[in-house]
């Protein structure tokens, strides 16, 4: 195929163009500018140093530092306004700064321009100064009950917003139900800036089915940022959770009474809102803060201890025998729903409970699944005929002899042993067993 002209010069120009870019390229990244640290979080106030630096001579350092003068450093001047040359000296290769107080207007980037001996064009490195500034304080929203008010029940999907708005840097937000962290049901934080101030908001938002043990907790949005110093950094809501008497193992036993002594029969159960309770005994009802008509037994008026748990007691001026074969009742009820719990009580001593650990229970499953290998192996081995239960048998002399007398374990009990006696598994006479070679009755001699 002809190549034409224009075609030639076409690639002769892209070639050059190249050449000369790689050319700029190189020229541009001759010389490194190294930056320690390239980023640092600092409080108005404190003292922060950079260094920027390179592998060879400097004749300047330039450095700009927003909200102040570009200044030219080097070890020889004294500081100025606080701020000093930082480093090894410009034959080092060194440029760095030191600030002594940080001022909210040092927010930014700072900029430090090297002069090489050997460059056109002077190489320059950029840090990032965070002046922190603390936010305002959280701000929680949360959804209203199935009522439109305040008040929850158990089943209702609480949405709860939280906000901390103009940060530097952005705040993290952590939620808390009391002191117990919530780390699921939440979206993913969405941040937002304002450009000008770099001042930044952040927002999440959680979503909760409400349960019994919700009541009387609060929920807590807690903002964390390295300008707060304890204070304005929390937001909280108490929940009020409805519902009605929670039930218990039923029945309840109660032990320890005695005959003719006081006996009090006392149970904790939850509730929410405070429920009203009534006794029922041998078919005679008792309110609280009632007692019956011989004035023996009385019905205290339910205690509240907090979040949602209640108390509720029966006083037994002297326990009787047909006290202790009485089966109580409790019954516990509010707007939500009512409860019974029944209770036995009883004279004999509370028995003991089985109190196990995590680590005792694996141990006795572990020694129960050795006890069935173990049956296991033995049984395989006399089933079929392995080990102990092979059917085989040893010969053990008995009589001290040498080595030549003993008999080998597996040997067939028709081989002759090496001192000519036959397989004792075929001797039955007494002297072998006791020992002693069997010896040969002698014939006497007869005349033919």
């Amino acid at each position: 195929m002809a190549v034409t002209a224009e075609t030639s010069r076409w690639c002769l120009t892209t070639t050059t163009g190249f050449f000369i870019l790689l050319f700029v390229v190189q020229g541009s990244l001759s010389v490194l500018v190294e930056v320690t640290p390239k980023e640092v979080v600092a409080l108005p106030g404190q003292n922060v140093t950079f260094l920027c630096r390179v592998g060879v001579p400097i004749q300047y350092c330039r450095i700009e530092i927003p909200g102040e003068q570009t200044l030219n450093l080097n070890p020889a001047l004294r500081p100025k306004g606080g701020i000093a040359y930082y480093g090894a000296g410009l034959q080092a290769g060194q440029c760095g700064v030191t600030i002594d107080h940080v001022k909210e207007i040092n927010n930014g980037l700072i900029k430090c321009s090297l002069g090489i001996q050997t460059e056109y064009q002077e190489p320059f490195g950029e840090m990032r100064l965070t002046v922190a500034k603390a936010p305002r304080a959280p701000q929680l929203e949360i959804s209203t009950g199935t009522d439109n008010t305040n008040i929850y029940k158990v089943g209702d999907v609480l949405r709860a917003y939280c906000i901390v708005r103009d940060g530097r840097p952005v705040a993290n937000i952590s939620w808390y139900l009391d002191d117990m962290p919530i780390l699921e049901d939440l979206t993913i934080p969405t941040i937002t800036d304002m450009a000008k101030e770099e001042l930044y908001s952040i927002e999440q938002n959680l979503t909760r089915t409400l349960v019994p043990s919700d009541n009387g907790r609060s929920l807590r949005c807690l903002a964390e940022h390295p300008a707060f110093q304890g204070v304005n950094n929390l937001a909280s809501r108490q929940l009020n959770v409805k519902y009605p008497p929670l039930p218990l193992q039923s029945p309840i036993d109660k032990f320890g009474y005695e005959i003719g002594q006081m006996g009090i029969i006392s149970i904790e159960f939850e509730a929410n809102p405070k429920p009203h309770v009534e006794w029922t005994i041998r078919d005679n009802r008792l309110r609280e803060g009632t007692s019956d008509i011989s004035g023996r037994i009385e019905a205290e008026v339910v205690e509240d201890l907090g979040k949602g748990r209640y108390r509720a007691t029966l006083r037994i001026a002297a326990i009787s025998k047909q006290d202790t074969e009485t089966q109580y009742v409790l019954t516990a009820y509010n707007d939500m729903g009512s409860q019974d719990y029944s209770i036995l009580i009883s004279t004999s001593p509370e028995p003991e409970g089985l109190d196990l650990g995590i680590a005792s229970i694996i141990g006795i499953v572990v020694a129960i699944l050795i006890v069935i290998l173990i049956v296991f192996v033995v049984v395989f081995a006399r089933v079929t005929g392995r080990w102990c239960f092979s059917g085989g048998e040893r010969v053990i002399d008995y009589t001290g002899g040498d080595s030549g007398d003993r008999y080998p374990e597996g040997v067939a009990s028709d081989v002759v042993g090496g001192n000519g006696v036959d397989n004792p598994h075929h001797q039955t006479s007494q002297e072998y067993i006791n020992g002693n070679h069997p010896v040969k009755e002698k014939k006497g001699d007869t005349p033919v």
